[in-house]
């Protein structure tokens, strides 16, 4: 099975009229400061930065990225690069904090119906 081949530039933010080139400097600033601080406990505080601007760098329509962020457990790893990328963060800073926030949310897999019960013999 071939992997599929990713264009390199064909992550660029598009341009957006409604972002304020300065508001979302600032806000991306913000961000990178906060996570080298680790001030930043939730993924749900990087759109609350500057929603606009952070949606448009990120390439996520508003109601994506709000369900996503408020619940990191929907995150993809694409979400979670970006954001270290925009904000120029280390991505295992973003990682430590979906994953955990993440794990605080999730409730353990219960396969017990798969497996065999107790007593029973595998066969």
């Amino acid at each position: 099975m071939k992997s599929k081949k990713i264009k390199h530039g064909a992550n660029v933010a598009k341009e957006d009229l409604n972002v304020n080139p300065r508001t979302l400097e600032k806000a991306l600033r913000t961000l990178k400061s906060r996570f080298a601080t680790k001030d930043i406990k939730h993924m749900k505080e990087i759109p609350e930065e500057y929603v606009t601007g952070i949606r448009s760098a990120l390439g996520l329509g508003y109601e994506t990225m709000i369900t996503r962020y408020h619940d990191p457990r929907k995150l993809t790893l694409e979400d979670i690069l970006n954001t270290a990328d925009i904000t120029s963060t280390e991505y295992e800073t973003v990682v430590k904090v979906a994953v955990r926030e993440a794990i605080k949310n999730h409730t353990k897999r219960d396969i017990s119906k798969l497996l065999p019960k107790e007593g029973e013999t595998a066969g």
